[in-house]
């Protein structure tokens, strides 16, 4: 089991000082380690994770102020608070000792009381730092989220809605006469536009649910293929558009253990990017086999643009990319990878992209075979 206990150094050209306080500390169940000299404590430093390290002032060839400005110079020690070790109480030796970046020091000999009430502050006041600075990332990437969600709202939906508005007055006026064929061109052109714009929606919706931690996952065994049939019968009319064709490679009963709804989302997802990213008479194919430990890989695969190593790179992080165009205008902003990627992770699979560019692409991903005692068919 790995040790928790708080870690501290302790600097000293005195072997007996060192002694001394690290058997106070000790008795305290902190971890000590120790250096006999400034260039020992930053080699130290430079790969062990320090709560606080206690300097002497008065070393050999470096002194602990000059140990202190280098430790306060480097981004990966320069957090750890440092309390000094000093027999010189006169006023301009205590201000140096802040003045370099010490944030205490403890005069000697030791009053062990006085020793461990220091230490324990600077640790309680390390460990606040830093759940103070973790909480304010997660501020601030959850600032960044919502202001990303309300470009995707401002411009990817409101953008078409308002477009689809627009003609639909336009049609309602009269002012535009329409044959049967136009009606019809138009008629299609709206389905697709609020197609397109409802996904957006509904994926913008699981994804909020899911970082809220109100999405529930019962995990059954479940018949993949029929999930693929439905999600190919849905997409039939968005591939018919561009004589994409539809194809399987799949037993008549797959099963796999997975949560239903989060395995129709990662499905229907991947084939409406392929549909977007393939041009006309393309080919989508989904497939499967089985890998090690107990797991079934995915693929669904695509004849279509393909992707460069950056795209790639970024493809399942969160409002990394860049927007994509699809092969006939579509504008994708990645939302629907992202939770893809979400949905295999919660359902203790990984997923991955296969690609380059004008050469298609293939998304691999991965579900248990097997689960628990639940036997439940859906």
């Amino acid at each position: 089991m790995k040790n928790s206990n708080p870690k501290i150094l302790i600097v000293d050209d005195d072997a007996t000082n060192i002694r001394v306080a690290a058997e106070i500390l000790r008795q305290q169940k902190y971890n000590v380690s120790f250096a006999q000299s400034g260039k020992e404590a930053l080699q130290k430093a430079g790969f062990i994770s320090f709560d606080v390290i206690l300097l002497d002032i008065m070393m050999p060839e470096m002194d602990g102020y000059e140990v202190c400005e280098n430790l306060k110079s480097n981004p990966d020690t320069r957090q750890v608070p440092v309390i000094f070790l000093t027999a010189k109480t006169e006023p301009e030796n205590v201000v140096r000792a802040f003045d370099v970046g010490g944030a205490d020091y403890v005069t000697k000999p030791f009053n062990s009381q006085e020793l461990l009430s220091r230490v324990e502050t600077q640790v309680r006041l390390k460990k606040t730092l830093e759940k103070l600075k973790k909480a304010n990332m997660g501020l601030q990437e959850a600032n960044n989220t919502k202001d990303k969600m309300f470009s995707i709202i401002s411009h990817d939906l409101l953008g078409p809605i308002g477009n689809i508005k627009e003609s639909l007055e336009v049609l309602v006026s009269g002012v535009v006469k329409m044959n049967e064929k136009d009606m019809q061109s138009f008629i299609h052109s709206m389905w697709g536009s609020i197609g397109s714009s409802y996904t957006l929606l509904e994926n913008l919706l699981l994804w909020a649910r899911n970082q809220q931690g109100k999405m529930a996952y019962k995990p059954k065994y479940l018949n993949l293929t029929s999930l693929v049939k439905v999600t190919f019968n849905l997409l039939a009319g968005v591939a018919k558009q561009k004589s994409i064709e539809l194809k399987y490679n799949l037993p008549d009963e797959q099963m796999v253990f997975a949560d239903k709804n989060a395995v129709k989302t990662i499905i229907r997802n991947l084939v409406s990017n392929a549909i977007k990213f393939t041009g006309e008479d393309g080919v989508i194919t989904i497939g499967t086999k089985e890998v090690k430990d107990g797991f079934l890989q995915v693929s669904v695969a695509d004849t279509g643009i393909g992707m460069d190593k950056k795209t790639r790179d970024n493809l399942f992080k969160k409002f990394k990319n860049e927007p994509r165009w699809g092969t006939d205008g579509e504008r994708g902003v990645g939302l629907g990878l992202v939770i893809a990627r979400e949905f295999v992770e919660k359902n203790g699979g990984t997923i991955q992209a296969i690609s380059e560019e004008g050469k298609g692409s293939t998304f691999n991903f991965t579900l248990p075979l097997i689960g628990g005692n639940d036997t439940m068919v859906q």
